[in-house]
């Protein structure tokens, strides 16, 4: 298994570590998993079903800010308050 080296703002990488208990999983295994997901081929537009080629695309992107705030939300419904 190969090493790889990331240098990230050090905000970023308390997120990350707050986002990677909530998951019960650590910083380094979610980049594992994020790679595996970007390295995957874009499914082929025949191969979605109508409904889906047609909202393709059609979502807005989130900020960093609106991903973290809805992830905050998600973890109090599911944990509870802090």
């Amino acid at each position: 298994m190969a090493t790889l080296t990331v240098v990230v703002d050090d905000e970023l990488l308390r997120k990350a570590e707050r986002l990677a208990a909530a998951r019960k999983t650590t910083v380094p295994a979610m980049v594992e998993r994020l790679l595996q997901v970007l390295s995957q081929p874009a499914p082929a537009s025949e191969d979605l079903l109508p409904a889906t080629q047609r909202a393709y695309g059609m979502l807005p992107s989130l900020s960093d800010d609106e991903v973290e705030r809805v992830l905050d939300e998600e973890r109090t419904k599911k944990y509870g308050g802090a």
